[in-house]
């Protein structure tokens, strides 16, 4: 059972439109598969969200943090390797650490136990700053 399920994150998206759309200018270093010996590949993307990017406005209009729902959205990018994708739910989803304008936002993404099912940790600054399980519905995502 998901913690986050679909109708939630797609409600939440609605109150953002554009942003998916808009994320793709914020990109750094585009998905990327990396495959190393006697690891699991992983799809990386780096992104620098700056105070312009939408997704800080009114989060919070003095201390601006980025949203756990653009935080999910990285994630969701980075596994579809830029492509469109449909997240189907968020199974685990833990925030350590608060992503402010500015810093440089990296995602790790790797399949997990079940397909369409991926394990992400998102970091700024060379600190982790969330970890999540999700899903996404069959699509082109890479797996």
């Amino acid at each position: 059972m998901s913690i986050i399920d679909k109708t939630v994150c797609t409600q939440r998206e609605k109150k953002m439109p554009g942003l998916s759309e808009e994320l793709s200018r914020f990109v750094v270093s585009p998905p990327q598969l990396i495959c190393r010996e006697g690891e699991p590949d992983k799809m990386y993307c780096s992104f620098i969200l700056t105070a312009e990017f939408s997704g800080f406005r009114g989060h919070f209009p003095d201390n601006p943090l980025l949203p756990g729902i653009v935080q999910i959205m990285l994630a969701r990018y980075t596994a579809a390797a830029g492509k469109s994708a449909q997240l189907a739910g968020v199974k685990r989803c833990k925030f350590l650490h608060p992503i402010k304008p500015g810093e440089t936002v990296s995602v790790a993404v790797k399949p997990g136990r079940h397909t369409g099912e991926y394990q992400a940790v998102i970091s700024s600054n060379e600190i982790d700053c969330t970890s999540l399980v999700f899903e996404l519905e069959h699509t082109e995502a890479w797996q």
